[in-house]
Protein backbone atom coordinates (compact mmCIF):
# COMPACT_ATOMS: atom_id res chain seq x y z
CA UNK A 1 0.00 0.00 0.00
CA UNK A 2 1.43 3.47 -1.06
CA UNK A 3 2.11 5.68 2.06
CA UNK A 4 -0.30 8.85 2.24
CA UNK A 5 1.48 12.17 2.48
CA UNK A 6 0.72 14.62 4.88
CA UNK A 7 -0.47 17.99 3.39
CA UNK A 8 -0.40 21.04 4.87
CA UNK A 9 -3.61 22.60 6.63
CA UNK A 10 -4.59 25.18 4.46
CA UNK A 11 -4.52 28.47 6.51
CA UNK A 12 -7.38 29.20 8.56
CA UNK A 13 -9.77 31.73 6.61
CA UNK A 14 -9.31 35.27 8.44
CA UNK A 15 -11.96 36.61 10.29
CA UNK A 16 -14.28 39.31 8.62
CA UNK A 17 -14.12 41.52 11.06
CA UNK A 18 -11.93 41.64 13.94
CA UNK A 19 -11.70 44.43 16.92
CA UNK A 20 -8.62 44.59 18.78
CA UNK A 21 -7.65 46.90 22.08
CA UNK A 22 -10.27 49.17 19.90
CA UNK A 23 -10.52 52.64 22.09
CA UNK A 24 -12.31 56.20 21.16
CA UNK A 25 -11.88 59.40 23.02
CA UNK A 26 -13.85 62.42 22.23
CA UNK A 27 -12.24 66.44 22.81
CA UNK A 28 -14.68 68.47 24.00
CA UNK A 29 -13.06 71.88 24.96
CA UNK A 30 -10.40 71.09 27.75
CA UNK A 31 -11.98 67.74 28.84
CA UNK A 32 -11.67 64.24 27.38
CA UNK A 33 -14.08 61.80 27.23
CA UNK A 34 -13.73 58.34 27.06
CA UNK A 35 -16.31 56.65 25.25
CA UNK A 36 -14.84 53.19 24.40
CA UNK A 37 -12.37 50.78 25.96
CA UNK A 38 -10.29 48.22 24.83
CA UNK A 39 -13.04 46.53 22.68
CA UNK A 40 -12.00 42.87 21.33
CA UNK A 41 -14.53 41.41 19.20
CA UNK A 42 -14.16 38.89 16.43
CA UNK A 43 -17.14 38.42 13.75
CA UNK A 44 -16.60 35.50 11.69
CA UNK A 45 -18.28 34.90 8.17
CA UNK A 46 -22.00 34.70 7.44
CA UNK A 47 -22.45 35.50 11.30
CA UNK A 48 -25.26 37.39 12.33
CA UNK A 49 -23.77 39.00 15.36
CA UNK A 50 -25.86 41.61 18.18
CA UNK A 51 -24.47 44.45 19.89
CA UNK A 52 -26.61 45.43 22.63
CA UNK A 53 -26.76 48.27 24.70
CA UNK A 54 -28.95 50.72 26.72
CA UNK A 55 -28.77 54.45 25.50
CA UNK A 56 -25.36 55.57 26.13
CA UNK A 57 -23.66 52.80 26.12
CA UNK A 58 -21.18 53.58 22.85
CA UNK A 59 -23.14 51.47 20.36
CA UNK A 60 -23.41 54.25 17.87
CA UNK A 61 -19.75 55.52 18.26
CA UNK A 62 -18.57 51.83 17.88
CA UNK A 63 -20.70 50.89 14.53
CA UNK A 64 -18.98 54.38 13.18
CA UNK A 65 -15.36 53.39 14.25
CA UNK A 66 -16.00 49.72 12.61
CA UNK A 67 -16.53 51.55 9.31
CA UNK A 68 -13.86 53.78 10.18
CA UNK A 69 -15.98 57.14 9.73
CA UNK A 70 -15.12 57.60 13.05
CA UNK A 71 -11.33 57.03 13.12
CA UNK A 72 -10.37 54.94 16.97
CA UNK A 73 -8.41 56.65 19.23
CA UNK A 74 -6.67 53.42 20.01
CA UNK A 75 -6.46 49.37 18.72
CA UNK A 76 -7.23 48.07 15.23
CA UNK A 77 -9.73 47.20 12.88
CA UNK A 78 -9.14 44.47 10.69
CA UNK A 79 -11.27 43.57 7.81
CA UNK A 80 -10.58 40.44 6.44
CA UNK A 81 -7.34 40.64 7.87
CA UNK A 82 -5.94 43.86 6.91
CA UNK A 83 -5.94 46.75 9.31
CA UNK A 84 -8.30 49.40 7.95
CA UNK A 85 -6.51 52.32 9.89
CA UNK A 86 -3.47 51.72 7.83
CA UNK A 87 -4.65 52.24 4.67
CA UNK A 88 -4.35 55.33 2.10
CA UNK A 89 -7.55 57.49 1.90
CA UNK A 90 -8.06 55.71 -1.57
CA UNK A 91 -7.60 52.59 -0.23
CA UNK A 92 -10.25 53.02 2.78
CA UNK A 93 -12.80 54.36 0.52
CA UNK A 94 -12.72 51.39 -1.30
CA UNK A 95 -12.80 48.79 1.37
CA UNK A 96 -15.93 50.58 2.90
CA UNK A 97 -18.01 49.67 -0.21
CA UNK A 98 -17.72 46.16 1.31
CA UNK A 99 -19.40 47.84 3.98
CA UNK A 100 -23.16 48.46 3.65
CA UNK A 101 -24.88 50.78 6.15
CA UNK A 102 -28.50 50.19 7.34
CA UNK A 103 -29.96 53.16 9.49
CA UNK A 104 -32.54 53.80 11.70
CA UNK A 105 -33.99 57.12 9.79
CA UNK A 106 -33.68 55.05 6.16
CA UNK A 107 -31.79 58.27 4.64
CA UNK A 108 -33.47 58.45 1.26
CA UNK A 109 -33.58 61.06 -1.39
CA UNK A 110 -36.95 62.55 -1.06
CA UNK A 111 -36.51 63.70 -4.47
CA UNK A 112 -35.83 60.31 -6.03
CA UNK A 113 -37.85 57.22 -6.38
CA UNK A 114 -37.31 54.00 -5.09
CA UNK A 115 -35.88 52.90 -7.72
CA UNK A 116 -33.34 56.04 -8.46
CA UNK A 117 -32.34 55.52 -4.29
CA UNK A 118 -31.27 52.13 -4.72
CA UNK A 119 -28.91 53.57 -7.94
CA UNK A 120 -27.34 56.27 -6.11
CA UNK A 121 -24.37 54.55 -4.51
CA UNK A 122 -23.88 52.59 -8.16
CA UNK A 123 -23.59 55.90 -9.98
CA UNK A 124 -21.06 56.97 -7.36
CA UNK A 125 -19.33 53.98 -8.13
CA UNK A 126 -19.31 54.70 -11.72
CA UNK A 127 -21.16 52.01 -12.55
CA UNK A 128 -23.13 52.82 -16.54
CA UNK A 129 -26.91 53.93 -15.97
CA UNK A 130 -28.48 51.00 -18.04
CA UNK A 131 -26.13 48.41 -15.41
CA UNK A 132 -27.37 50.43 -12.12
CA UNK A 133 -31.13 50.27 -13.07
CA UNK A 134 -30.87 46.72 -13.71
CA UNK A 135 -29.00 45.83 -10.47
CA UNK A 136 -31.55 48.04 -9.08
CA UNK A 137 -34.42 46.32 -10.20
CA UNK A 138 -33.30 42.99 -8.84
CA UNK A 139 -32.30 44.49 -5.40
CA UNK A 140 -36.22 46.05 -5.01
CA UNK A 141 -37.03 42.27 -6.36
CA UNK A 142 -34.89 41.15 -3.45
CA UNK A 143 -37.04 42.90 -1.15
CA UNK A 144 -40.24 42.71 -1.93
CA UNK A 145 -40.62 46.39 -3.71
CA UNK A 146 -40.28 45.82 -7.47
CA UNK A 147 -44.14 47.23 -8.06
CA UNK A 148 -42.71 50.40 -6.17
CA UNK A 149 -39.47 51.10 -7.99
CA UNK A 150 -41.46 54.07 -9.43
CA UNK A 151 -42.98 55.34 -5.86
CA UNK A 152 -41.07 58.35 -4.12
CA UNK A 153 -40.55 57.55 -0.38
CA UNK A 154 -43.37 60.12 0.71
CA UNK A 155 -45.64 57.58 -0.95
CA UNK A 156 -44.00 54.63 1.38
CA UNK A 157 -44.68 53.31 5.13
CA UNK A 158 -41.83 53.15 7.35
CA UNK A 159 -41.47 49.23 6.40
CA UNK A 160 -41.16 50.13 2.64
CA UNK A 161 -38.92 53.26 3.55
CA UNK A 162 -36.42 50.88 4.93
CA UNK A 163 -36.65 47.93 2.60
CA UNK A 164 -35.51 50.56 0.20
CA UNK A 165 -32.40 51.16 2.98
CA UNK A 166 -32.05 47.63 2.39
CA UNK A 167 -32.09 47.32 -1.62
CA UNK A 168 -29.52 50.49 -1.96
CA UNK A 169 -27.14 48.54 0.50
CA UNK A 170 -27.35 45.63 -1.41
CA UNK A 171 -27.05 47.46 -4.39
CA UNK A 172 -23.02 47.40 -4.28
CA UNK A 173 -22.49 43.59 -3.12
CA UNK A 174 -21.32 44.14 0.28
CA UNK A 175 -19.80 41.65 2.37
CA UNK A 176 -20.85 42.89 5.78
CA UNK A 177 -24.01 44.83 6.60
CA UNK A 178 -23.39 47.26 9.50
CA UNK A 179 -27.57 47.99 11.04
CA UNK A 180 -27.60 51.10 13.24
CA UNK A 181 -31.04 50.80 15.03
CA UNK A 182 -32.28 49.51 11.45
CA UNK A 183 -35.74 48.84 13.01
CA UNK A 184 -36.22 51.02 16.06
CA UNK A 185 -38.70 53.59 14.25
CA UNK A 186 -40.99 50.36 12.95
CA UNK A 187 -44.04 49.00 14.53
CA UNK A 188 -43.80 45.21 15.93
CA UNK A 189 -45.07 43.79 12.84
CA UNK A 190 -43.09 45.89 10.39
CA UNK A 191 -40.32 44.75 12.95
CA UNK A 192 -40.63 41.51 12.64
CA UNK A 193 -40.79 41.69 8.63
CA UNK A 194 -37.61 43.14 8.17
CA UNK A 195 -35.78 40.61 10.76
CA UNK A 196 -36.49 38.01 8.45
CA UNK A 197 -35.50 39.90 5.58
CA UNK A 198 -32.14 40.64 7.26
CA UNK A 199 -32.35 36.83 8.16
CA UNK A 200 -33.42 35.82 4.48
CA UNK A 201 -30.25 37.86 3.31
CA UNK A 202 -27.91 36.17 5.65
CA UNK A 203 -28.95 32.45 4.47
CA UNK A 204 -29.37 32.79 0.45
CA UNK A 205 -26.23 35.61 0.09
CA UNK A 206 -23.86 34.92 3.18
CA UNK A 207 -23.54 38.37 3.80
CA UNK A 208 -22.34 38.80 7.63
CA UNK A 209 -24.20 40.88 9.63
CA UNK A 210 -23.60 43.44 12.74
CA UNK A 211 -26.98 44.51 14.59
CA UNK A 212 -26.69 47.35 17.14
CA UNK A 213 -29.61 47.59 18.90
CA UNK A 214 -31.30 48.41 22.33
CA UNK A 215 -33.93 45.93 21.80
CA UNK A 216 -33.26 42.17 23.40
CA UNK A 217 -36.14 40.86 21.34
CA UNK A 218 -34.40 41.79 17.93
CA UNK A 219 -31.29 40.02 19.34
CA UNK A 220 -33.24 36.87 20.23
CA UNK A 221 -35.47 36.86 16.98
CA UNK A 222 -32.09 37.15 14.49
CA UNK A 223 -28.33 37.19 15.78
CA UNK A 224 -26.56 33.43 15.87
CA UNK A 225 -23.84 35.80 18.80
CA UNK A 226 -24.31 38.92 21.09
CA UNK A 227 -22.15 41.45 22.56
CA UNK A 228 -23.51 43.11 25.97
CA UNK A 229 -22.03 47.05 25.35
CA UNK A 230 -22.28 49.22 29.02
CA UNK A 231 -20.12 52.35 29.54
CA UNK A 232 -18.14 51.84 26.89
CA UNK A 233 -16.76 48.19 27.66
CA UNK A 234 -18.04 44.80 26.25
CA UNK A 235 -19.53 43.45 29.70
CA UNK A 236 -20.44 39.79 28.11
CA UNK A 237 -20.05 37.81 24.68
CA UNK A 238 -21.29 34.58 23.91
CA UNK A 239 -24.49 33.07 21.93
CA UNK A 240 -27.65 34.18 22.52
CA UNK A 241 -28.40 31.20 23.80
CA UNK A 242 -25.62 30.85 26.49
CA UNK A 243 -26.60 35.04 27.53
CA UNK A 244 -30.12 33.61 27.47
CA UNK A 245 -30.05 30.39 29.70
CA UNK A 246 -26.58 31.74 31.53
CA UNK A 247 -26.66 35.66 32.04
CA UNK A 248 -23.17 36.57 33.97
CA UNK A 249 -23.26 39.89 34.37
CA UNK A 250 -26.13 42.44 35.81
CA UNK A 251 -26.91 43.68 32.60
CA UNK A 252 -27.25 40.82 30.60
CA UNK A 253 -29.96 39.61 33.47
CA UNK A 254 -31.33 43.12 33.34
CA UNK A 255 -31.91 42.45 29.34
CA UNK A 256 -32.46 38.90 29.86
CA UNK A 257 -34.90 39.23 32.48
CA UNK A 258 -36.13 42.11 33.81
CA UNK A 259 -39.19 41.65 35.64
CA UNK A 260 -37.66 38.54 37.53
CA UNK A 261 -34.63 40.12 38.92
CA UNK A 262 -36.22 43.07 40.23
CA UNK A 263 -35.51 42.88 44.09
CA UNK A 264 -39.21 44.59 44.66
CA UNK A 265 -41.16 41.33 43.30
CA UNK A 266 -38.90 38.70 44.49
CA UNK A 267 -38.98 38.35 48.07
CA UNK A 268 -40.29 34.90 48.70
CA UNK A 269 -38.05 32.32 49.19
CA UNK A 270 -36.94 28.83 47.91
CA UNK A 271 -37.30 30.19 44.41
CA UNK A 272 -35.71 28.56 41.26
CA UNK A 273 -35.51 29.91 37.47
CA UNK A 274 -36.47 27.20 35.22
CA UNK A 275 -35.58 27.44 31.41
CA UNK A 276 -36.74 25.00 28.57
CA UNK A 277 -36.43 25.00 24.82
CA UNK A 278 -38.26 24.36 21.70
CA UNK A 279 -38.81 20.51 22.81
CA UNK A 280 -39.89 20.74 26.30
CA UNK A 281 -42.27 23.40 25.68
CA UNK A 282 -44.37 21.38 24.38
CA UNK A 283 -44.44 18.87 27.30
CA UNK A 284 -46.55 19.74 30.35
CA UNK A 285 -43.74 20.51 31.92
CA UNK A 286 -45.04 22.02 35.18
CA UNK A 287 -48.14 19.05 35.27
CA UNK A 288 -44.98 16.64 35.79
CA UNK A 289 -43.00 18.60 38.66
CA UNK A 290 -46.57 18.65 40.83
CA UNK A 291 -47.24 15.15 40.62
CA UNK A 292 -43.46 14.41 41.17
CA UNK A 293 -43.98 16.46 44.34
CA UNK A 294 -47.11 16.15 45.49
CA UNK A 295 -47.79 19.24 46.13
CA UNK A 296 -48.83 22.70 44.43
CA UNK A 297 -45.74 24.92 43.02
CA UNK A 298 -46.44 28.59 42.65
CA UNK A 299 -45.35 30.66 39.62
CA UNK A 300 -43.43 33.91 40.23
CA UNK A 301 -42.82 35.14 36.82
CA UNK A 302 -42.82 33.10 33.14
CA UNK A 303 -42.10 34.17 29.51
CA UNK A 304 -41.23 32.36 26.10
CA UNK A 305 -39.45 33.89 23.60
CA UNK A 306 -38.61 33.34 19.84
CA UNK A 307 -34.95 32.76 19.36
CA UNK A 308 -33.43 31.82 16.41
CA UNK A 309 -36.96 30.58 15.21
CA UNK A 310 -37.37 28.36 17.66
CA UNK A 311 -39.75 28.63 21.35
CA UNK A 312 -37.76 29.00 24.65
CA UNK A 313 -38.93 30.14 27.70
CA UNK A 314 -38.29 30.85 31.25
CA UNK A 315 -40.49 30.79 34.85
CA UNK A 316 -39.53 31.99 38.60
CA UNK A 317 -41.05 29.06 40.53
CA UNK A 318 -41.88 28.92 44.43
CA UNK A 319 -41.25 25.27 45.17
CA UNK A 320 -42.91 23.23 48.05
CA UNK A 321 -41.54 24.43 51.48
CA UNK A 322 -40.99 20.48 52.30
CA UNK A 323 -37.49 19.27 51.34
CA UNK A 324 -38.07 16.17 50.12
CA UNK A 325 -40.90 17.43 47.71
CA UNK A 326 -38.61 19.94 46.43
CA UNK A 327 -35.86 16.98 46.25
CA UNK A 328 -38.29 15.39 44.25
CA UNK A 329 -38.80 17.92 41.77
CA UNK A 330 -35.21 18.66 41.16
CA UNK A 331 -34.83 15.32 40.21
CA UNK A 332 -37.73 15.39 37.88
CA UNK A 333 -35.71 18.06 36.33
CA UNK A 334 -32.61 16.33 36.39
CA UNK A 335 -33.70 13.04 34.96
CA UNK A 336 -35.39 14.83 32.30
CA UNK A 337 -32.79 17.32 30.84
CA UNK A 338 -34.75 20.25 32.07
CA UNK A 339 -31.98 23.50 33.26
CA UNK A 340 -33.26 24.57 36.76
CA UNK A 341 -31.58 26.81 38.68
CA UNK A 342 -31.84 28.54 42.29
CA UNK A 343 -32.85 32.02 42.09
CA UNK A 344 -30.00 33.92 44.14
CA UNK A 345 -31.99 37.17 45.76
CA UNK A 346 -28.39 38.45 46.17
CA UNK A 347 -27.99 38.53 42.37
CA UNK A 348 -30.75 40.42 42.32
CA UNK A 349 -30.30 43.00 44.62
CA UNK A 350 -27.25 43.89 42.66
CA UNK A 351 -29.39 44.74 39.95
Amino acid sequence: MAEEKNTPDRQAEPPVLELQGLGKTFRIGSALIRVLKDINLTIKKGEIYGIIGRSGAGKSTLVRCINMLEPPTEGKVLFEGRDMGALKSSELNIMRRSMGMIFQQFNLLMQRTALDNVCFPLELAGVSRKQARARSMEMLELVGLAKYAQSYPVQLSGGQKQRVAIARTLATNPKVLLCDEATSALDPETTDSILALLRDINQTMGITAVIITHEMDVIEKLCHKVAIISKGVIAETGTVNEVFFHPRTDIARRLVVPEALHPDKMTADRLYRLIFDGQSSYEPVLSNMVLASGQPLNVMYASTRDIGGKAFGQMVLQLPDDEEARKKVLSYCAENLIYIEEYKKEEADRV
